[in-house]
Parts: structure tokens; C-alpha cells; sequence
């Protein structure tokens, strides 16, 4: 019975749609196919897996599907709902012969309304949610939509407070509810991943600015995914016993997003972001630290845009025992745009090395919307990063959190004196309005990786990694 949910899922879907015309005055339906075909080499810088332990196949062919449906009785009124086959590989899983898994995802489902008579906005539901970052890098390195691929049951509220120059977004996430409806046992416990947040985007002349704060409140028998654990939690915090000790413990966040545009053509973007997870906890389950980014861009040529982008943040210290120095983190998708050390808004998948930009520090040199030809558009971006984490640190928290591919990875979080240097090269051609073909291709190399913090093995095995991919995407 189970292969069957998704095709009578899809049945109920089109029967919906066959009678909402009677009651909406409008349904759009919109999305997205592609499909691709990638080497990589090297992923990891060594061919395995994160932890070393499975050899790479090198060659694969992606698909993934999008679809959108918005029912809307009126420009007030509005239901997204949003299907999805996530990415998969030919002749694995969904995408197999035989047997094939069940894919089909409700991966979106909201209510969009203005309040009457008011310009006060509301959304309600599983939606696509990110805290403030400046455009120019990708989504943020807090709590991230990544293109709607993570998505949050929340309800935000927007409305202008001083006509269009001051506004505020309020909104309530319930990220995690382990036990949901009733305990385990007839003892309260403390199993949800709450949120709240507030922002107040600010428009002058020259200057949009986003001040921003958010707070969590983390049940200790909140059942956190490995994602998520590994992104807000200290290393201390999986000794045993692991975990938090408080019933329910706070993390906070504050920042501010920044463009200026005055000097036009020339562009300056930053944001400061500080975060603090588990400061009324034991000492050792305590993360704390900043986060920066900058860029300068130049948006006065009509054939390319030359954009200089940099980021700094804490890192790690020598102990374990008092806490964490990286900025907590929910889930981050932050990328220089074009970078192939992150996930910059890559029009393929399986496109970056990953990088933990927390605990890190570097440059990006991109020349994108290069248009020399008609319907060609190109991006050229050289990335150079260096760790700003304490060896003696990630080290410690490698021993105990299980070594490389767990809590930390050998070339994605980086030790001070550990490099990373990549050159990426992507094209876009439109072969018609809604059909584009991606060529992508990427290099990258790993440096001074630690034989004391990573061990002989892994460090022995590096090498360049490579990255082509030729993709087709239709947009409809």
C-alpha cells in the first residue's frame, strides 16, 4: 500500500485542481525540471567519503522535479502548494527500472493573506523561511530557505511601521516537536525546537539596512537531526553525559544585513551576525561566535559585473571545556556567489566542496554576468579560504565526536594553516526562454592539511578535486 501514496496523492492533486476553478479566481501552476550529467573526482579532497571509509563513483546523472501550485481567490488570498521528486540519480532509488522508491514530497504547503483593510501580511504554514543576509552571498549562514529546499512550519508577520522606509517581519517556527501530542512517559519533558524571530528592514536613499535578532528555546529531549546538532551544538556537548543539562536551553542571535548603493555603480554589501547557543548551560556544551562578510561590486558595466567578496569569523580555541568559539548555526546555506567552496546558488547539484564557513576566513574574486555572446551568460570566480579553528581544537573535538565526517571533516573545517583554493567556470546558455543548458567546471585543492589532526591515512590520499557537469533545465 505504501508505493501507492504518491500516485493517489497525485490524483487527489489533479481532482483538486480539476474543481478549484469554481472557487478561486486564479490557479498558477509553474515550476521546474533538470537533469545533469557530473564527474567529480576527489570529492573530499580524497576520493571517500567524509569519514574515509566508501570510494567515490565519479560519474552520475542527476534528476528533480519542482512544482507549484498557487490558488489565490483574490490578490489577498492565496494557498502555495508544492510538490517535489527530490534530487536522485538515475537507476537508484525512484529513478530505478524495477521496485523503484516512493519520492513524490508535499515539500510546501502555506496560507498567504493581507489582513483587511491593512497592509499587514501573513503567512502560515510549511514554508520557505531565511533570516536576513546581504544578497550577494547566498542565503544565510543561520537559518536558510536554500531555495526551498528546507523548508519551516512557521507563522511571520510582516507590515510597515513608517511607510516604505521602516517595516518589521515577525515570525514563530516550531522547527522540531519529537514526541509531538503527549510524552513518552507522564513526565514533562522538554522535546521542541522553537523559534522566534524579528526583523526591520530599513530603506533610504543609498541604503538598505536589516537589523535582525532571533531566539531558540532547545528542549533537552528535542531528538536535534545530525545536520542541526552538528551546526548548533559544542563538541564539550557530546561527552558524556551529552546533551544539555537545563530541561530547556536558549540561543540567541543577532545581526544586521547591509547594501549601500550611493555611490552607484559601485555597490557595498556586508552583514555582522553573533550568536550564542547554551550560555546559561555547563560550560562545555556552550557555542559562541561572530561571523562577517563584505563585498564590493561594480555594476556599471554592461557586459560583466566584477564583485570582490570576503568573510571572516571565530573559530575554535584550544578547550573543550568551555565551549565552542563558532557561530551556532540552524540550518546554513551561505556562499560567496560563484564560489565553488560553498553552496552559492549553483544551478546544478553536487556542485560545491562543502566548506563550513564558520571557523573560516577568505576571499572570492568573481566576474559574473559575463554576456559576450547573445543568449550566453558566464561566471568566472576564484576562491581562496584559510581556517581560523585551533588545531589542538578541532582535533579534540574530532576524538570525541568520532573523528573526519562527523561533527568535523577534513577540508571543510578548516584548522589555522589549512588552505583551500578553487576556480569555477559556469555557463548559461538560453536555447529558449524557458529552456536553458548549464555547463559547469570546477577545480579545487586542499593544502597543509594537519597528519596530527586528521590522521596519515586521510591526509596521504588528497589530492585536486575536479568537477564537470553539463545540465538542461526547463522552467515552465
Amino acid at each position: 500500500m505504501a508505493h501507492r501514496l504518491p500516485v493517489l496523492l497525485l490524483v487527489l492533486v489533479l481532482l483538486l485542481l480539476a474543481v478549484l476553478p469554481a472557487v478561486a479566481s486564479t490557479v498558477n501552476i509553474y515550476g521546474d525540471f533538470r537533469v545533469q550529467s557530473t564527474f567529480f573526482q576527489n570529492q573530499n579532497y580524497t576520493g571517500w567519503n567524509q569519514s574515509g571509509t566508501q570510494t567515490e563513483d565519479t560519474l552520475n546523472i542527476w534528476q528533480r522535479l519542482r512544482l507549484h501550485v498557487d490558488l489565490a481567490t483574490s490578490e489577498h488570498l492565496a494557498f502555495r502548494l508544492g510538490l517535489r521528486v527530490n534530487n536522485e540519480t538515475w537507476g537508484h532509488g525512484t529513478l530505478t527500472a524495477a521496485n523503484p522508491t516512493t519520492a513524490i514530497e508535499v515539500y510546501q504547503g502555506y496560507l498567504v493573506f493581507t489582513v483587511p483593510d491593512t497592509q499587514v501580511a501573513v503567512t502560515a504554514g510549511y514554508q520557505p523561511l531565511s533570516l536576513p543576509q546581504s544578497p550577494v552571498f547566498y542565503d544565510s549562514v543561520v537559518l536558510a530557505a536554500d531555495s526551498g529546499n528546507s523548508d519551516t512550519a512557521a507563522l511571520v508577520v510582516t507590515a510597515p511601521l513608517v511607510g516604505d522606509t521602516l517595516g518589521v517581519k515577525l515570525g514563530y517556527g516550531r522547527l522540531i516537536d519529537t514526541h509531538r501530542t503527549y510524552e513518552t512517559t507522564t513526565t514533562q519533558v522538554g522535546d521542541e525546537f522553537d523559534l522566534v524571530f524579528a526583523t526591520f528592514p530599513l530603506t533610504a536613499p543609498g541604503l538598505h539596512v536589516t537589523p535582525w535578532g532571533a531566539s531558540g528555546i532547545i528542549g533537552r529531549s528535542a531528538s536535534l537531526p545530525t545536520s542541526i546538532a552538528n551546526n548548533i551544538r559544542s563538541a564539550g556537548s557530546f561527552l558524556a553525559p551529552a546533551g544539555y543539562a537545563a530541561n530547556q536551553t536558549v540561543a540567541l542571535w543577532t545581526g544586521a544585513a547591509l547594501t549601500v548603493d550611493a555611490l552607484d555603480p559601485v555597490r557595498l554589501s556586508g552583514d555582522v551576525i553573533w550568536g550564542d547557543a547554551g550560555f546559561a548551560d555547563r560550560s562545555r556544551s556552550r557555542r559562541q561566535g561572530w561571523f562577517t562578510d563584505v563585498a564590493l561590486e561594480y555594476t556599471g558595466c554592461a557586459w560583466v559585473t566584477p564583485q570582490l567578496l570576503g568573510w571572516w569569523s571565530t573559530g575554535e580555541d584550544a578547550s573543550l571545556a568551555n565551549g565552542s568559539e563558532r557561530l551556532p548555526a540552524i540550518t546554513p546555506a551561505w556562499g560567496p556567489r560563484g564560489s565553488f567552496l560553498f553552496n552559492a546558488d549553483q544551478a546544478l547539484t553536487q556542485a560545491s566542496m562543502n566548506t563550513t564557513p564558520q571557523g573560516s576566513m577568505g576571499v572570492t574574486v568573481n566576474f559574473d554576468h559575463i554576456s559576450l555572446l547573445p543568449q550566453l551568460t558566464s561566471l568566472v570566480a576564484v576562491s581562496y579560504a584559510v581556517g581560523t579553528n585551533a588545531p589542538a581544537g578541532l582535533r579534540r573535538a574530532a576524538a570525541v565526536t568520532g573523528g573526519s565526517g562527523g561533527y568535523v571533516t577534513m577540508g571543510q573545517d578548516l584548522a589555522q594553516g589549512e588552505q583551500l583554493l578553487s576556480v569555477a567556470w559556469e555557463h548559461d546558455y538560453a536555447l529558449t526562454e524557458a529552456v536553458h543548458l548549464i555547463l559547469e567546471t570546477d577545480w579545487a585543492q586542499g593544502q597543509d592539511f594537519r597528519k596530527s589532526l586528521w590522521g596519515r591515512r586521510l591526509v596521504d590520499k588528497t589530492g585536486d578535486a575536479w568537477q564537470g557537469a553539463l545540465g538542461i533545465i526547463y522552467k515552465f
